[in-house]
């Protein structure tokens, strides 16, 4: 079961091993260039690819890569001289990755106000969380109305799970189908879920099919398994083993431990007593 997503990342970025080289050979000029004004250097410490503000001068930055010291130098320095909403919101980015999460709240809290969308959305996450899931559906939609397309996924979730508002299957695909023409590609994984086990929705595992492959085009691992067990089974597909094997292998070169699994039992020998039993024990 996906959860709402705050501080989020498109998954379309590097090998994590490619940016952690690139990250570490950029560490002296972002710690020591004062060519850039204070907001510059916190835009290229802090900006987030979801943020339609963002100073798109610099590449945005994963949250799991935000250099802490960095960034939050950077983005203190630039909120005393500027308390624009876009500062406001990557100082409290900053401090919500270094674990300060009661600051980056206040800070986070100032940014929705002054209206930033993907501060309403963070901010939102976690008022939920603290037991306030109507006031955060609030805060999704109006981000949703602005096209932020985090907002747009937490409202599905919110519909799907009943989380601040009446559990509804048909609004949660509704959310769900704009975030994923947006290009999230989790949105598309919940709505083929919803339709592979029909219970909010009518069971359909055509369209269930054809979701996760929008899913695994943009990289979701759930939905390449899913995907796989499908063809695997002709359910909603034919049955294409060597299809199948192909989805298992690239979610198992991805750490999934499930997805290994049947990728081994389904490309491992049956050893010849134990074919042979079987065709006793038809017989």
């Amino acid at each position: 079961m996906t959860s709402p997503k705050m501080f989020a990342q498109s998954s379309l970025i590097a090998a994590a091993c490619t940016a952690l080289a690139l990250l570490a050979s950029s560490l002296p000029s972002l710690a020591s260039d004062t060519s850039l004004s204070p907001a510059a250097r916190c835009d290229r410490a802090a900006g987030s690819v979801y943020d339609t503000t963002r100073n798109t001068a610099f590449d945005p930055v994963e949250t799991e890569e935000i250099v802490i010291g960095v960034a939050l130098s950077a983005c203190r320095e630039a909120y005393r001289h500027e308390r624009s909403p876009r500062i406001t919101f990557q100082l409290a980015r900053a401090l919500h990755r270094a674990g300060d999460t009661g600051k980056a709240m206040v800070l986070l809290e100032e940014a929705a106000q002054a209206g930033h969308a993907l501060a309403m959305v963070n901010y939102g996450v976690l008022i939920s969380e603290r037991g306030h899931a109507s006031e955060a559906v609030a805060l999704y939609r109006t981000a949703a109305e602005a096209g932020n397309v985090l907002a747009l996924y937490n409202l599905g979730v919110a519909y799907r799970d009943g989380a601040g508002v009446s559990a509804d299957g048909a609004e949660a695909r509704r959310w769900f189908e704009r975030a994923a023409a947006a290009g999230d590609e989790i949105a598309a994984f919940n709505i083929g879920a919803m339709l592979d086990e029909g219970v909010q929705l009518g069971e359909n595992d055509v369209e269930a099919a054809r979701y996760y492959r929008v899913a695994v085009d943009g990289g979701s691992i759930d939905a390449m398994i899913n995907l796989a067990l499908m063809l695997e089974h002709g359910e909603g597909v034919a049955r294409d083993i060597p299809a199948a094997l192909d989805l298992y292998r690239k979610a198992a070169e991805r750490g999934d431990e499930q997805a290994r699994a049947r990728y081994e039992a389904l490309t491992t020998p049956v050893p010849a007593e134990t074919a042979e039993a079987g065709t006793a024990a038809i017989n």
